[in-house]
């Protein structure tokens, strides 16, 4: 399957989630579409999955004696790990497993109600989610810690982690950035979705970040400006990413509006972080996939 057709069918599945739901992550997953499909189809050595295609029903956070169910287990053996670090584009990695055939298309209709994996904030018991980060800007710090680990470890492959830019809102991100350039981490690789937006609205109305490729470069970081929604510039800046010997960061500015007209409007509003969908935008979103 061709990466260009994995993106559409990402946007897809979060919309009818979105539908189904009366609500939900649609701009994260349209925004990120091809950024998830060139890294699932082109980048990424997971290996096979182990998951199920139909994940049972919760049973429990993991803990010492009682493993529970781990996301990351419809990640693959590795080498290579994928990390979405905003809990809340969890819609989005599932919508992602079902293109790739790590999951049941069924799974986001029949798991996703009280009692099973699939919530629209993803933690590291949800199907391809490997930390709990539901507070912004965790996961980047766990995997550094586990990038420190597996070069310790001399363990092949490479961490990618997804983050939002509005987690470069927090120190904790700069932090973690500042210890795996000490740390020289070479197998982390970061994918940064520049969308421009946040929960309370875009990012340069409520707290502007300023020049975030030169506050990169400053931290020590290699830095790949790109289109996000472009498939060639992104396999190109991830091919050149895995040759770098310093931390590699791919600024990859996205349009959450891609994919469906009505959500330009919501972005021009403010009102695009978790939709709420009208009747008017049920019926256009409905049309418009249709034809995807």
């Amino acid at each position: 399957m061709q990466s260009k057709e994995i993106a559409n069918k990402i946007r897809k599945y979060t919309a009818q989630w979105t539908i189904r739901a009366n609500g939900g992550y649609l701009a994260q997953a349209c925004g990120t579409a091809e950024i998830l499909a060139t890294l699932f189809n082109d980048v990424l050595d997971l290996g096979k999955s182990s998951g199920p295609m139909m994940p049972a029903e919760f049973i429990g956070v993991p803990k010492p004696g009682a493993p529970g169910t781990r996301g990351e287990t419809w990640l693959g053996a590795g080498p290579d790990l994928l990390v979405i670090s905003p809990a809340h584009y969890a819609t989005a990695m599932y919508s992602a497993l079902v293109a790739t055939g790590r999951m049941d298309e069924e799974a986001l209709i029949k798991c996703s109600k009280d009692g099973q994996l699939l919530e629209m904030i993803g933690a590291e018991h949800s199907p391809g989610m490997v930390v709990s980060s539901g507070s912004l800007a965790t996961a980047l710090s766990v995997c550094v810690g586990r990038a420190i680990a597996r070069k310790k470890l001399n363990k092949p492959g490479f961490i990618w982690v997804l983050l939002s830019d509005g987690e470069l809102q927090e120190g904790s991100t700069w932090e973690a950035l500042q210890l795996a350039n000490a740390m020289k981490l070479s197998n982390l690789k970061i994918v940064i979705d520049n969308n421009g937006m946040q929960v309370d609205g875009q990012m340069n109305n409520v707290m502007p970040i300023g020049a975030i490729e030169e506050k990169l470069k400053a931290f020590g970081c290699e830095v790949y400006d790109i289109d996000g929604n472009n498939l060639e510039e992104i396999n190109l800046a991830c091919k050149s990413a895995l040759r770098d010997e310093k931390l590699s960061v791919i600024l990859a500015r996205t349009k959450p509006w891609t994919g469906f007209s009505f959500l330009w409007d919501r972005w021009e509003n403010n009102k695009l972080h978790f939709i709420r969908l009208t009747e008017l935008e049920k019926e256009i979103l409905s049309k418009e996939l249709a034809v995807l």
